[in-house]
């Protein structure tokens, strides 16, 4: 295995590391900050004053669909006290022609000032919610606020989706062209001549498949075990024989499992089943018929 090197939290946050001595004092805490998916946030004030932030989302749910919004509290006041419960805001993916817009938009500007004229940047009409959309960015989400927590030196924005838009050019590209295009991600800080730094973005590069069937269910890794096990049936991985045994063994270990029992059958049952997927992702199907026989 290879060697683990331990950090604790504020030697983490340490820029420069003093542990390591390194050209680029961000270069040890870039490694604990992985890339994040960046954003445009777009509202409106009680006075319909337009504001637009920059920041990173993460999805929450597919169904229905729902996104984080990482707010910073201090470092975008206008957005924070635009967004609350039951109101509204677009959130707008930036592509990697919008870098240097996505800095403008994070510059401390007057309040009452646009993000977006300064950026040179156009709104796009929204369909449902108040808050326009950015004509630049190919993807505008339009969402209700539905829920709101500070936390630390951030709020946490849970967005539910009500519809979106997205540039007509866009849906006939491959997916790689999509991820090498957008969104952006917010992958690290450099250290600038003034003390500073500055951040910067980057886009997906190579795609990398997951397993996919024997290795996994057909429809997909959501499904049940015994839907895996029934799978394997249907294409003759296994015989019926074999998945009416191994049936009735997962439900004898989901019983002792329920029960908190942590007996010698209990062991017997846990290295079986931990055994037979290990067998199966890796294609000794010779060890799984064999595994399957002793019990």
């Amino acid at each position: 295995m290879k060697k683990k090197i331990f950090f604790t939290h504020d030697q983490i946050q340490e820029r420069p590391n003093k542990r390591f001595d390194a050209p680029d004092p961000f270069q040890i805490h870039y490694h604990f900050r992985p890339a994040r998916p960046a954003n445009f946030c777009v509202t409106r004030n009680k006075n319909g004053s337009l504001n637009v932030s920059a920041g990173t989302i993460g999805p929450l749910t597919w169904v229905p669909y729902t996104i984080c919004l990482h707010i910073s509290i201090k470092g975008s006041p206008h957005s924070y006290e635009n967004l609350y419960v039951g109101g509204e805001c677009v959130i707008a993916l930036p592509s990697r022609r919008q870098v240097k817009e996505t800095w403008i938009t994070a510059l401390p500007l007057l309040a009452g000032i646009s993000e977006l004229e300064v950026a040179d940047m156009h709104e796009s009409p929204s369909s449902i919610v108040k808050a326009p959309g950015i004509a630049e960015c190919p993807v505008n989400f339009e969402c209700v606020v539905e829920f709101k927590q500070d936390y630390y030196t951030h709020a946490i924005v849970f967005c539910r989706v009500l519809g979106a838009t997205i540039d007509e050019d866009v849906l006939s590209m491959s997916r790689e062209e999509v991820l090498h295009y957008y969104p952006t991600y917010e992958v690290d800080d450099k250290a600038n001549r003034f003390g500073g730094s500055i951040e910067r973005l980057g886009v997906m590069g190579e795609i990398l498949e997951c397993p996919s069937f024997p290795h996994a269910p057909k429809a997909g890794w959501y499904q049940t075990f015994d839907i895996w096990m029934k799978d394997l049936v249907e294409e003759n991985f296994l015989n019926n024989e074999e998945f009416n045994r191994i049936v009735t063994l997962r439900q004898e270990y989901d019983a002792l499992y329920a029960s908190e029992d942590s007996g010698e059958r209990y062991g017997i049952l846990r290295d079986y089943f931990t055994k037979l997927p290990r067998f199966i992702v890796n294609d000794k199907w010779d060890d799984v018929h064999s595994l399957i026989k002793t019990l």
